[in-house]
Formats: C-alpha cells, sequence, structure tokens
C-alpha cells in the first residue's frame, strides 16, 4: 500500500512539474510588435522582435540610441535575413532585434538609421513598449 501511495505522489509532483513548464513556455511566447502603431503590451518574461528593413551596402545600418536610459527591457540579440541570392549586393535584408521583458513600465525605445553620425538618420523609429 506504502508502494502505491509513493508511486501515487511521484505521478502527481510529475505532474505538476510538467503543468509548470508548460505554463513557463507560454509565457516565453514571442510578442509581436503592431506595426501600425509602434507599441507592444508584454508580462514580465515575456519577449518581442521588431523588425527593420536595412540595406547594409548602403552604409546603413539601425542602431538603438537611447539603451542605456531604458530598463524595462533588455536587448537578448539580433539576427539578419535576407531573401536574396547568395552573392547578391545591394539588396535589402531584414533585421530582427529581440527584446525580454525584465521589469514593470512604459518607455520608448528610439531607433536610428544612420551611417556613424546618429545625429544626422535618413530614418527614426520609436517603439513604446509597456511591460505589466
Amino acid at each position: 500500500m506504502k508502494l502505491i501511495e509513493k508511486s501515487m505522489k511521484k505521478v502527481v509532483y510529475l505532474g505538476i512539474v510538467i503543468l509548470l513548464l508548460m505554463s513557463c513556455k507560454a509565457q516565453q511566447k514571442l510578442v509581436s510588435v503592431d506595426t501600425e502603431t509602434n507599441e507592444v503590451s508584454l508580462k514580465k518574461g515575456q519577449s518581442c522582435e521588431i523588425e527593420f528593413i536595412t540595406n547594409a551596402s548602403t552604409g546603413f545600418w539601425w542602431q538603438w540610441v537611447n539603451e542605456k536610459d531604458v530598463y524595462v527591457v533588455n536587448s537578448s540579440g539580433d539576427r539578419y535575413v535576407s531573401n536574396a541570392p547568395k552573392g547578391m549586393v545591394g539588396t535589402s535584408s531584414h533585421r530582427y532585434w529581440k527584446f525580454d521583458a525584465v521589469q514593470k513600465g512604459t518607455q520608448t525605445l528610439h531607433f536610428v538609421y544612420a551611417r556613424d553620425n546618429i545625429n544626422q538618420p535618413a530614418r527614426t523609429r520609436d517603439v513604446i513598449i509597456t511591460v505589466k
């Protein structure tokens, strides 16, 4: 009888662990930024990815210029995706910048598309992030 009770406890504990892991996995879902409003709302622990269209062959690239002032998210990396045939230059690509929500609040991430001189950007983009 005690052996059955121990086995049942193990099954219950295993079930609880699985539910907790599934809950954490759901919480980590990548949230999209609204492309019309440039706003996103996250829960602490969630992530979002911001997409930029860029063309490295022009010497311009997207830069996050107010990184030191932002505390509600941390950058957790970026990646480039190009649909151009291999070896082709001068075509645009997509840069995806990932951010993880770390603290409650609302802040604006400010990006510029510029060469070395960020004071003369070709384009700018502000993304408002709210962490609940």
